[in-house]
């Protein structure tokens, strides 16, 4: 099975539909803000072939950045059994909003290594970012 983070934006007025099939975590930074999106876990896709999965929504204005992050981010322990956490990637986040998605997601990559003390990690750490411009043309 797959446990994804499964996004569909609707161009025109900004609103994304999201299905949270697993344990990834969404954060929205608008202006000065990161602030976490809250969706209803549902179970991986796969497991269950008669699984009814559900949509849920929020809003994206131009300029909104989305950051997703997998549960070997943010559930990552250190040596000594600190957890990467929520407080260590907004700190990564905020430090990071002026430069691009791209470099975003190589630090956030990085302070987890980092933190973790080695590249060995034991679980993934797939992270995701992007910019919302909104509809152009």
């Amino acid at each position: 099975y797959a446990a994804p983070l499964l996004l569909r934006y609707e161009l025109a007025p900004g609103g994304v539909k999201a299905v949270d099939a697993g344990s990834p975590q969404l954060f929205r930074q608008r202006g000065g803000t990161t602030e976490r999106i809250e969706l209803e876990a549902q179970l991986p896709l796969g497991m269950f072939e008669e699984t009814l999965y559900t949509e849920q929504t929020f809003q994206v204005e131009p300029g909104d950045r989305l950051i997703a992050v997998s549960s070997g981010v943010h559930g990552t322990r250190s040596a000594t059994g600190d957890l990467f956490g929520e407080r260590v990637l907004r700190q990564i986040l905020g430090a990071t909003r002026s430069a691009s998605p791209h470099e975003t997601a190589r630090a956030v990559v990085a302070g987890l290594i980092e933190h973790h003390g080695s590249k060995d990690l034991m679980s993934d750490a797939a992270v995701v970012c992007l910019d919302w411009h909104g509809r152009r043309g």
